[in-house]
């Protein structure tokens, strides 16, 4: 039985991962209508520890408060992640989710929290196949945001100065996780454009990719 794919689309708040992601789902249903995908987000209700994440991103405040509390309860949720969708993977479903440990290497990274901790607290956790990470200047994020939400902000939206940490993280995040965890599946999407766009180059890396994967499984 083939194996499914795992995939994720990262990226700052209001950069159009809940755009793009639908429209990839969308994309490798049209190559094979054979193809099953489960789609998923992090943080999720699957357990406690997903409920307090959720709750802690929807907060106001200081965005560099809690942020041990941050990697423990995105950790533990992440396992309990992983241990629902691995089945899939191996019956040949494909998996998309809406964010990945990237969140805490970019987010908590920025809180102060070492890029080596983390991945200790993540060790068990499968990497994934293919990351688009969408990538918006947070100047351009923060009109987004204003236009969706006005002026009311969740915690990690209040912050420009931390945004802009958040978002230097997440574009070193090629360099560094190679050799921190062995995932080399970030591609870098310039969401600075339109939806199209957009699309055009996640569409285009999603090609690269099955190029690649099948090549290698032939060969």
């Amino acid at each position: 039985m083939k194996r499914g794919d795992f995939i994720v689309v990262e990226g700052i708040n209001g950069c159009g991962k809940g755009v793009q992601l639908p429209k990839l789902e969308e994309y490798i249903y049209g190559l094979n209508r054979a193809n099953t995908i489960f789609r998923t987000r992090e943080p999720n209700v699957f357990d406690e520890n997903g409920q307090k994440a959720r709750d802690m991103l929807s907060s106001e405040g200081d965005p560099y408060a809690n942020n041990r509390e941050a990697v423990k309860y995105f950790a533990e949720n992440r396992r309990t992640h992983n241990k629902i969708f691995s089945p899939m993977l191996k019956r040949g479903i494909n998996v998309l989710s809406d964010r990945y440990w990237y969140s805490n290497f970019a987010f908590q990274g920025a809180q102060g929290i070492s890029y080596g901790d983390i991945a200790e607290a993540n060790e068990v956790c499968k990497a994934p196949d293919l990351t688009l990470l969408i990538d918006v200047p947070v100047d351009v994020v923060f009109d987004r945001l204003h236009s969706r939400d006005g002026e009311s902000r969740r915690k990690f939206d209040s912050d420009k100065d931390f945004l802009n940490k958040v978002r230097d993280n997440y574009l070193e995040l090629p360099e560094v996780l190679p050799d921190l965890i062995g995932d080399k599946s970030i591609v870098v999407v310039n969401g600075n454009q339109s939806v199209e766009g957009i699309f055009e180059e996640v569409k285009r890396a999603y090609d690269v990719f099955l190029e690649r994967r099948d090549f290698l499984k032939s060969n």
